[in-house]
């Protein structure tokens, strides 16, 4: 198994006075963790859809389309 090399990040004393890490061209690496599993969102959808429809169809479905199933059933009940 390869050794992970672990890169440093410049602290804002290893600049100079005035100066910004994009003067000095320096790239930007965002890194993102995408949990997975079912959000927030899907979850209440899914459970607003079974106690309404009790149709484990329409819950999947509405647990698809997660928040604009939650926000249309806020605002026609």
């Amino acid at each position: 198994m390869a050794d992970k090399i672990k890169t440093e990040r410049m602290r804002p004393e290893d600049y100079a006075p005035g100066e910004s890490p994009m003067s000095r061209g320096a790239t930007y690496v965002r890194k993102e963790i995408v949990r997975n599993g079912v959000g927030f969102g899907s979850a209440l959808a899914i459970v607003i859809s079974f106690t309404t429809h009790k149709s484990i169809v329409w819950a999947i479905i509405h647990g698809f389309l997660s928040w604009l199933y939650v926000i249309y059933y806020a605002l026609t009940r």
